[in-house]
């Protein structure tokens, strides 16, 4: 499993311009911090801000949700969602909120589409799976685990060529191209983000493992494994419905995910065809 000493995250902290977190999330995670957080406490500093506030309501209104009715109060949508839940979902809105175009080479309505698509796919994929995990670690991870990018997008004006060398060079993972080119990775920088806005700490993980094609050869946890294949499983299905050809490390792992997650196939095509209808 990989790991990341001190020395390295003390050089992305100073080298990097890394969103803050945000005093809303600061707040929620003092209240989670409590023996027994009340929803409504909870719901109330979310409704302090509008924004954020309003986009919770946009996504829980949204097909990934799946609900028989619109939920038009923030306070209905906490109690429906539960404490777990709507923290994951101000995080995803806060993360988003966090940077600027005009300091980022990469556009980033496109990036955030594509891993809302990852993360939506995500979920999707777990419950046609009905295997028993926390859809909302699963939603987080698949938004957060490129959270990297636009990072290194900041620092670097020449960040958008070389991850469109990447896609075309699947020969190598994206992170090892980075790493040739910056001396850093967006993994390890995103395990960073994640770390210090309190993230799960098997999220950062996995967020730093996201392009490890040798994670499922070494024994972890059941859940873990489940995670990092239905993301590696989302991110080709994304990736090949933008581009029409599997995503760079999808051959390195695809009998190995198709293993961890019981599929063959026909269950591959069946989920290429069904996801395409929750693209955004």
């Amino acid at each position: 499993m990989l790991q990341v000493d001190q020395k390295v995250l003390d050089d992305i902290g100073r080298g990097f311009s890394v969103p803050a977190q945000p005093e809303l999330l600061v707040k929620l995670q003092q209240l989670m911090a409590s023996p027994e957080p009340e929803i409504n406490d909870i719901s109330r500093i979310i409704s302090q801000d509008i924004a954020v506030a309003s986009t919770v309501l946009k996504t829980i209104n949204s097909p990934i949700y799946g609900l028989s009715r619109s939920i038009s109060d923030i306070h209905k949508a906490c109690r429906f969602i539960g404490i777990t839940g709507i923290t994951s979902l101000v995080t995803n809105v806060l993360i988003q909120k966090s940077f600027e175009q005009q300091e980022c080479s990469i556009t980033l309505d496109d990036f955030w589409h594509n891993t809302q698509n990852i993360a939506n796919t995500s979920v999707f994929i777990a419950k046609r799976l009905k295997h028993q995990v926390s859809i909302d670690k699963l939603f987080s991870l698949g938004l957060f685990h490129d959270c990297g990018i636009p990072v290194m997008a900041m620092k670097y004006p020449d960040y958008a060529e070389t991850f469109e060398h990447a896609i075309k060079t699947p020969s190598e993972t994206l992170t090892s191209i980075e790493d040739s080119v910056y001396n850093v990775n967006h993994a390890t920088i995103g395990y960073y983000v994640a770390s210090s806005w309190r993230l799960p700490r098997d999220i950062c993980q996995l967020i730093l493992s996201h392009h490890d094609r040798n994670f499922l050869d070494v024994k972890a946890d059941i859940d873990q494994q489940f995670y990092f294949a239905v993301l590696k499983l989302a991110e080709n299905l994304v990736h090949n419905h933008k581009y029409f050809r599997d995503s760079a490390d999808w051959p390195f792992l695809k009998d190995q995910i198709l293993t961890t997650l019981d599929l063959d196939e026909d269950d591959l095509q069946d989920l290429h065809e069904d996801t395409l209808e929750i693209q955004r």
